[in-house]
């Protein structure tokens, strides 16, 4: 990774801001997407110096992502969206404000950012984004969520065929213990609840670097969830009947 240029969303926090550390080590040089100036500007990252560099955009806004792409004239290594979010509420409890922020930016975002960015990617770029093991599973009170995660994921196998010149890796991955969760619930009583399950995001960071080396399509932690998941997926609305809390383990 010695001189690649990554460009990464969702890297001042959380399992962003572990790629973007795992990537720095590795001699990488890393173009950060950010809304939030003051939040870059606190990391710890002046030995890096040289070797990252940050674009303000938010991911929210259409016109500051074609703006980005309008102004960008270096050539990318790989691109890895990060940034995501998501409300442990019912649908009908959603804000209108809620519901259209979770799909720009977990969907629609990595849409516009690769489409604009699509002209400088090298041959054999990577192309990495940050889904989740719920988009194998229904749940009550993440149903956005999901959803915007599935549509994701199901864009990513599509672009997978179209683009075989290109690295595509998808990272499924259960509960992490990152900021996300005091945004989804401010209780915190799923974050607290399920504590023990958490995926340190350190750990997986450096999990990700070795699927973008070794060019793998797929990653998803943990093991034990996702060969449950395929299990439930066999008859999905008979365990949904059968085993009706664990559907629910986000109210």
């Amino acid at each position: 990774m010695i001189g690649k240029h990554y460009v990464v969303t969702g890297g001042t926090s959380g399992l962003g801001l572990e790629i973007v550390k795992a990537l720095l080590s590795h001699g990488a040089k890393v173009t950060l997407i950010i809304r939030d100036i003051e939040k870059y500007q606190s990391l710890s990252l002046n030995k890096y110096k040289g070797h990252i560099q940050r674009i303000c955009c938010d991911l929210e806004q259409q016109n500051d992502i074609i703006a980005l792409a309008s102004q960008w004239s270096e050539t990318i290594d790989g691109i890895i969206y990060s940034s995501g979010l998501g409300y442990f509420k019912s649908i009908a409890a959603h804000s209108n404000k809620e519901m259209i922020e979770t799909y720009a930016v977990n969907l629609l975002g990595f849409h516009l950012l690769f489409y604009g960015l699509a002209p400088y990617l090298v041959n054999g770029a990577s192309i990495v984004a940050i889904s989740s093991q719920a988009a194998f599973v229904t749940q009550a009170h993440a149903a956005h969520y999901s959803a915007s995660k599935a549509a994701l994921n199901a864009s990513l196998n599509a672009l997978r065929i179209e683009s075989p010149e290109l690295h595509i890796m998808v990272v499924n991955a259960g509960p992490i213990r990152t900021p996300f969760h005091k945004k989804a619930d401010p209780t915190m009583t799923y974050a607290t609840k399920y504590s023990r399950l958490m995926i340190e995001p350190e750990q997986l960071a450096h999990r990700v670097i070795k699927g973008i080396i070794r060019k793998e399509q797929e990653i998803n932690q943990p093991t034990w969830m996702h060969q449950l998941l395929k299990i439930y997926q066999l008859a999905p609305r008979t365990f949904e009947r059968i085993f009706a809390p664990l559907f629910k383990n986000k109210m």
